[in-house]
């Protein structure tokens, strides 16, 4: 009779090779082509496997990930009780697994990718191997490989014979009563339990096959790094947020677990204009993935105006605030944080404040465009109930029904759920036009500075101007101030700067400061 398969994955380790890029998520978690690593895992397996993940370093989220990613794979979460002190490491880690694992099994590294088809369970144990530089033997388990079989293992030594291969962290253990025999060995390499204390005795006492791999590693930030941008023309990641797409599930995960809880509690405030939340378990939520195109794949001037339109009676819900308070909020919102987050740009790129010439023009230093910014006329906010990243992007328009749904929606305006500044949201849609983002993914931008200045250019629709046009008249025709959206233009750039990756950064910061000091009649051409 034949049995489903088992695969053993281990996420324990808290994965400080990972840097930044692991500093607030368990690396399993780290996003890859729309998906978390160990979900690309997952997908390499049949349907009816049976899966063993031991859980250590920020357990509950890959718990919870696993839940709402995969509801329907047959998945046992083991936690490890030591998974960083002294005699932790993955052979520890995979013995807390052991009671689940007594028959043939897959062992699977969380930070090892593949390619090629691997061979069916079968009679017979293979370790997976791949060659790399001779001076990285000494960061592997490394195999020496005679007649297609393992005859031998070294392990975290640098070796300079052809013969031996590194071992991927991917396997099939067969013969696993004789593994679990001898991975009981307490003893440590680089100052961990290692696999290789079960697999050394496999190897001595059964035959073992080479399986070769066509390995992605992605073990640490740099070899992370270079995967993301196998898939992604440029890297739009964020450290504290993450997005994946599953199984038909769209699935958000913020590190700060009340922006998840502010985020839920929007959406119920307006279902109609956001997709319906199926999951929401601390960090994380989720809704069906939404049909149809972003207004930057699928528009015209048509579908515009029925969006303008669509937006002033589903969206933009006036909102009764005394004027204090609003006043309050956008003084914080705006100013506030503008200087913090111009405080954060220049800090990471330690940088002064002086003068420059961006494009040509001379633009003055940063606080004396600041001193000159008409904070009181900002504070005059119109209450709204309002979305708060309303750029094509985060808009979905599905021709068939002739409908719109909002997406990644701002969980607050300053603290404030059901409310916010309906000024905010038109120039997040005015920036939007100005900057394509979903041409900024492709990495379709330049940035380059010199001596005589910083120059940028960067990709844009050709109808951007004409879609400017319908907003500006849209905006004046209601009596609303368009030069006071065009100054917050400015500003929502500058806040943006320290939160993305160069070039990104460099240029939304140099074209915030040459749009504000324009704005405010500073700019000399």
């Amino acid at each position: 009779m034949k049995h489903a398969a088992t695969v053993c994955i281990l996420t324990a380790g808290k994965g400080t090779r990972m840097g930044t890029c692991g500093e607030h998520i368990n690396k399993a978690l780290l996003p890859l082509a729309g998906k978390a690593i160990i979900s690309h895992i997952i997908g390499k397996f049949p349907q009816d496997t049976a899966y063993v993940v031991g859980t250590g370093y920020l357990s509950d989220q890959v718990e919870h990930y696993l839940a709402i990613a995969h509801p329907d794979r047959n998945i046992t979460c083991v936690t490890i009780d030591n998974y960083d002190g002294p005699g932790s490491g993955p052979g520890y880690s995979l013995l807390c697994c052991s009671s689940h694992l007594q028959r043939p099994f897959y062992f699977v590294s969380c930070d090892t990718l593949w390619d090629n088809q691997l061979p069916p369970p079968g009679d017979f144990n293979w370790l997976g191997v791949a060659s790399v530089p001779g001076d990285d033997t000494a960061r592997y388990c490394n195999m020496r490989v005679a007649d297609g079989c393992i005859v031998e293992l070294r392990d975290k030594q640098k070796v300079d014979d052809p013969t031996y291969q590194a071992f991927v962290g991917l396997c099939y253990i067969y013969d696993h009563g004789v593994f679990w025999k001898s991975l009981g060995d307490k003893s440590t390499i680089a100052g961990e339990r290692q696999v290789s204390n079960g697999l050394r005795e496999l190897i001595k006492n059964c035959r073992v096959k080479a399986q070769h791999v066509e390995w992605t590693d992605v073990g640490d930030a740099e070899k992370y790094k270079q995967a993301v941008l196998r898939f992604e023309e440029y890297d739009f990641s964020k450290t504290n947020e993450y997005l994946y797409m599953v199984g038909g599930k769209v699935i958000k995960f913020f590190v700060d677990h009340k922006v998840t809880a502010m985020r839920v509690q929007k959406a119920s405030l307006n279902p109609g204009v956001f997709p319906a939340i199926t999951d929401h378990t601390d960090g994380f939520y989720a809704y069906q993935y939404q049909p149809g195109e972003t207004l930057y794949r699928r528009n015209s001037f048509a579908i515009f105006a029925s969006l303008l339109q669509w937006l002033e009676a589903n969206l933009w819900k006036p909102v009764a605030i005394d004027p204090p308070v609003i006043a309050e909020a956008c003084r914080r919102f705006y100013r506030d944080k503008t200087i913090k987050r111009i405080e954060a740009y220049q800090k990471k790129h330690h940088i002064a404040d002086a003068g420059a010439v961006i494009n040509g023009t001379e633009i003055p230093p940063m606080k004396d465009l600041l001193a000159k910014v008409p904070w009181d006329l900002l504070e005059q906010g119109v209450a709204c109930f309002m979305h708060g990243d309303l750029q094509f992007d985060n808009i979905i328009y599905d021709a068939a029904t002739r409908t719109f749904k909002l997406l990644d929606w701002r969980q607050d305006f300053d603290g404030h759920v059901e409310f916010g500044d309906i000024y905010y949201d038109v120039a997040k849609m005015y920036g939007g036009m100005i900057l394509n983002y979903d041409f900024i993914k492709k990495n379709l931008l330049s940035y380059c500075e010199d001596d005589q200045g910083v120059y940028y250019d960067f990709a844009q629709r050709h109808n951007a101007a004409a879609y400017i046009d319908i907003l500006t008249c849209y905006v004046v025709n209601r009596g609303w101030d368009i030069d006071k959206v065009r100054l917050l233009v400015a500003i929502i750039y500058l806040n943006m700067s320290p939160l993305h990756t160069y070039p990104f950064d460099k240029m939304l910061y140099a074209l915030g400061r040459k749009m504000l000091a324009t704005e405010l009649g500073m700019a000399k051409d």
